[in-house]
């Protein structure tokens, strides 16, 4: 039997993490969560106001930056394109409204969306605003924005964010804010969608990929430029983990090519992405993302069942404890490598939670729920493997249902890493660890599939915490 040294590291990792989580459940019980009722938001009609601004490193200070999204410890060495923040407010023509922006990077932890949020929030440009949400383009080759893609030892990595870096977002997301809500004009919103064939794939065990790209469109009364707020389920990745090049990836260039050819400004967020990539459209990496880019950009211009909203915006933003089950980021987030607030858990193997959110909003009838991590399709819209396909040989009984069946809408329109960036939701019947190095290193399943997304995940509760959540936030909403 071959000797394993990453054997002995998992092993340490996992007996200091236990170690951890009894001394946190020594502060008793978390703190209760109160259920949030939700925001009613209604008028005569839509105003919608739309900004966009740069969050470009300075490059003359020859400081380090990290890339993420693929291995640790990438350093940039150049830019294929700008990367931005964009914003957008939205209200029905009274004194409240919302306001919703989009990072060209990975994701932020929830911490990070509070320092943001708290800011725009107390900005005296800014009257009125009742939700503030905070989505990721989830770039695979942006800076890092969560600390995982520092320079590594021992496959562990070390914290790549930059503090300066971090505080160019901050303030950049309280201009574009501010910018969007002065930017604030009359008109109507539309919602409309389009399958795109053969515009994902993916190496799980995911039958229906959910090919389907939403738009709203806000059309202004005063015939200027219309706003869109985009959403496909495909990781913007391609550029792949030889990539040092900062990019905004496809989503960069499909907005330019909309902006060019139809004058609209464009706020794009992903869907559920888990084991879910962009189609491969051509052997050249920057080749590949320029033509993803223009898919989109011609298919969402073909979009021909566009239907008026009713001037009426309901949202419900509620807080959950998320079990955290992964030892590895435990490690990590207690060696100060990610934000991260501990609680106690009797749901976590290791005795820990972590406080997350979800987003639930209606514009019209217009069901749009934001999810905090990557979520694999099939735990949002449905289409487990039955347990002859399974990777675990169990059936889809032991998932928990659907997020799209709970809330009775299968043309909800779902957008990820939004609000926070817990990693992957994989079903149950499809998760699979290394038995040795469990959350440290992948394991082939029974059909010879490599299970990567599992270790950088919170968790197997993931799916069930979030279902539950979701479920008592259907029926608060509903009330």
């Amino acid at each position: 039997m071959g000797f394993d040294v990453m054997d002995l590291v998992s092993k340490a990792i996992v007996k200091y993490t236990k170690h951890y989580g009894k001394k946190v459940q020594k502060n008793g019980k978390a703190p209760e969560i109160p259920k949030e009722k939700p925001v009613v938001i209604a008028g005569e009609g839509y105003r919608c106001g739309f900004a966009r601004e740069k969050i470009m490193p300075d490059l003359t200070k020859g400081k380090t930056y990290y890339i993420a999204g693929h291995g640790s410890g990438h350093v940039m060495d150049g830019v294929l394109s700008d990367v931005f923040i964009h914003a957008v407010w939205l209200d029905c023509g009274g004194d409240e409204g919302i306001l919703w922006l989009s990072a060209d990077c990975v994701g932020f932890t929830n911490v990070e969306v509070q320092i943001m949020r708290d800011k725009i929030l107390a900005s005296d440009k800014i009257k009125g605003c009742r939700s503030v949400s905070i989505s990721c383009t989830h770039s695979h080759s942006g800076i890092d924005t969560i600390g995982y893609w520092g320079k590594p030892f021992l496959s562990i990595p070390s914290d790549g964010k930059d503090p300066e870096y971090m505080q160019l977002i901050f303030e950049t997301a309280v201009k574009v804010s501010e910018e969007a809500y002065a930017n604030r004009r009359a008109g109507k919103l539309y919602t409309g969608r389009i399958k795109v064939e053969g515009g994902l794939f993916t190496k799980r065990h995911l039958p229906e990929k959910h090919e389907i790209l939403s738009r709203l469109r806000f059309v202004p009364a005063d015939g200027g430029n219309e706003t869109w707020i985009m959403n496909f389920g495909g990781h913007p990745n391609s550029l792949g983990g030889g990539n040092r090049k900062l990019s905004g990836e496809y989503p960069y260039f499909m907005r330019e090519q909309i902006k060019e050819q139809t004058g609209a400004d464009v706020l794009f967020g992903i869907g559920p992405i888990g084991g879910m990539d962009a189609a491969e459209l051509d052997e050249d990496p920057v080749e590949c993302v320029k033509k993803q880019g223009a898919m989109l950009a011609d298919a969402v211009q073909k979009i021909d069942n566009d239907r008026e909203l009713e001037p009426k915006i309901k949202v419900l933003c509620q807080p959950f404890y998320y079990p955290v089950g992964n030892y590895v980021l435990t490690f990590l987030a207690t060696r100060g490598v990610m934000s991260f607030t501990p609680y106690p858990s009797d749901q976590s193997d290791i005795g820990i939670a972590m406080k997350s959110e979800m987003t639930l909003m209606t514009f019209g009838d217009q069901k749009i729920l934001l999810l905090p991590g990557e979520n694999f399709v099939n735990t949002v819209f449905g289409g487990y493997e039955p347990a002859e396909k399974s990777t675990t040989g169990k059936g889809p009984e032991i998932n928990p249902e659907p997020l799209a069946d709970i809330a009775g809408d299968h043309d909800m329109i779902a957008f990820g890493v939004t609000n926070d960036m817990t990693g992957y939701v994989v079903p149950p019947n499809d998760f699979v660890l290394n038995p040795t190095q469990p959350y440290l290193n992948g394991y082939k399943d029974r059909f010879g599939d490599n299970h990567y997304h599992e270790t950088n995940g919170m968790g197997l509760g993931s799916q069930k915490a979030i279902a539950d959540a979701f479920r008592a936030m259907v029926e608060q909403f509903n009330a």
